[in-house]
């Protein structure tokens, strides 16, 4: 299961890293268009996370700038291990 949880991870940091410089030297053609609506679409799912589940990170002493940084990437692969501590 763990490397389960690393793959995924490693993908996700590979989306939004295709994500950002898209950001900055847009793709050409749809694949830009798709490569931004699915990072955002991805990135608004890991907020709304984050709004859920702040409260239950900060009682457990978890809401640090690193962990904000890695839901927003990775989401419920990286907070449920946090919490199940």
């Amino acid at each position: 299961m763990a490397m389960f949880v690393k793959i995924n991870k490693l993908m996700f940091l590979g989306l939004f890293g295709l994500f950002t410089v898209n950001i900055f030297l847009p793709f050409p053609g749809a694949t830009g268009q798709w490569i931004m609506w699915i990072g955002l679409a991805i990135l608004g799912v890991h907020l709304l996370e984050l709004a859920v589940v702040c409260k239950r990170l900060q009682v457990a002493g978890h809401l640090t700038a690193h962990n904000v940084m890695w839901i927003l990437v990775a989401g419920i692969l990286h907070w449920r291990p946090l919490l199940r501590d």
